[in-house]
């Protein structure tokens, strides 16, 4: 029978971010409504529709910038349209956080074919299409190119990074929260005082209600902040290609399969030692600023397919710290090894797979492309205009 899919967004959204491909939990103590908790600063977002770009939607003054980008995307998304606009071809996207422009989906989507993160192996009886994805996207940057579409009605097996309908939600909170305590000491007193100053600050902006946070180790404030960012652009977890994917309800329960744990995930970010969480925070605090252009590259080098655009944003997202860069080769080459060494395993069977990862896990010489073509496999890369062979029959 088929298994109803909950939606990400509520539960545990798995979304790519500002410096990596993360799980991010979002405990029900830190809902909207603890985002829009008031402080002093205001912060005023404006929308827009795609088919009516000079039409703009005020936020107003609000609390914090995210609340500000979810104030002025629903001003827009309620007005009314004209009365023979019956169908609306436009969706509305944030077009300026305070003071910064935010890049139009316009801007980012290519107009002419271009290469795909997508690429198909094949193996005897085995096909396996491996897709790589952006975690957190926004609506205007919908449809999907169809080969996507096309790889999904093809095979017969979806597989996540990480497969979270198969846990219970409060198994989820439980788990994370285990993870994600301190043991001794509260958030404050682990971070040297210059950091934790700037986390306050950051948390202001972004509604992170750091207070609240003195129990968590500094991964978990890394995390929340993250995420924030991006919705604080208009991006959400919602438009993410896994929930995409996630969301259609078209596979058995025994379909769906997972590259990864839960368990893993939460050990991988939360086991780390305190210097080295420490450090990530530092970085991510540091580059808060550049926040809205080094998102809009990394979205714009996934929808035009360019390799080499994506690699460089990795190299940059890992740092100059010794530490932040150790970290960003074990969420990186680590796993990717690990999962290479699964999908190898599905080219030895007689069914087929799409399997969806995070986009940065694909590319480079340690990506898993490359290490599937290390061990003999053949990957042919498929284009936006491209014909699947499944497609052709």
């Amino acid at each position: 029978m088929h298994r109803e899919r909950r939606p990400y967004v509520s539960d545990v959204p798995m979304i790519l971010v500002h410096r990596c491909a993360l799980l991010y939990l979002l405990l029900a103590s830190f809902s909207a409504a603890t985002y829009a908790a008031t402080y002093a600063a205001p912060h005023v977002s404006l929308a827009a529709r795609t088919d009516n770009p000079n039409i703009v939607f005020s936020s107003g003054e609000q609390a914090n910038a995210v609340q500000a980008a979810q104030v002025a995307l629903a001003n827009c998304r309620k007005a009314p349209t004209k009365q023979s606009e019956t169908q609306p071809t436009g969706v509305c996207e944030l077009t300026r956080m305070d003071d910064i422009a935010v890049t139009r989906a316009a801007d980012l989507l290519p107009t002419a074919p271009v290469p795909l993160f997508l690429w198909r192996f094949q193996h005897d009886q085995a096909t396996v299409y491996l897709a790589g994805t952006v975690h957190l996207l926004k609506e205007s940057l919908y449809p999907l190119p169809q080969p996507y579409l096309d790889a999904y009605a093809a095979t017969e097996k979806l597989v996540f990074e990480v497969d979270l309908n198969r846990y219970p939600p409060a198994e989820v909170q439980q788990q994370t929260l285990a993870y994600a305590r301190l043991a001794e000491q509260s958030l404050r007193q682990r971070l040297p005082a210059d950091t934790y100053q700037q986390l306050v600050s950051a948390g202001m902006t972004y509604g992170l209600p750091v207070g609240q946070m003195q129990a968590f180790k500094p991964m978990f404030a890394f995390q929340q902040l993250g995420v924030l960012g991006f919705m604080a652009m208009g991006y959400d977890p919602a438009f993410g290609i896994d929930h995409y994917f996630g969301q259609l309800g078209e596979r058995d329960a025994e379909d769906i399969l997972q590259l990864e744990t839960l368990e893993f995930q939460l050990g991988l970010m939360f086991n780390q030692p305190l210097d080295v969480q420490t450090a990530v925070l530092k970085e991510a605090l540091a580059d808060l600023d550049d926040i809205e252009p080094f998102t809009s590259a990394l979205v714009k080098a996934y929808l035009h397919g360019d390799d080499a655009a994506m690699l460089a944003l990795i190299r940059e997202q890992a740092g100059e710290h010794p530490l932040t860069r150790a970290f960003n080769a074990q969420l990186l080459d680590q796993r990717n090894r690990g999962m290479a060494k699964t999908i190898k395993a599905y080219l030895q069977t007689n069914q087929s797979y799409l399997v969806l990862v995070g986009a940065a896990h694909t590319v480079g010489a340690k990506g898993i492309v490359a290490l599937l073509e290390s061990a003999g496999f053949v990957a042919t890369r498929i284009a936006s205009n491209d014909t699947l062979p499944e497609m052709r029959q």
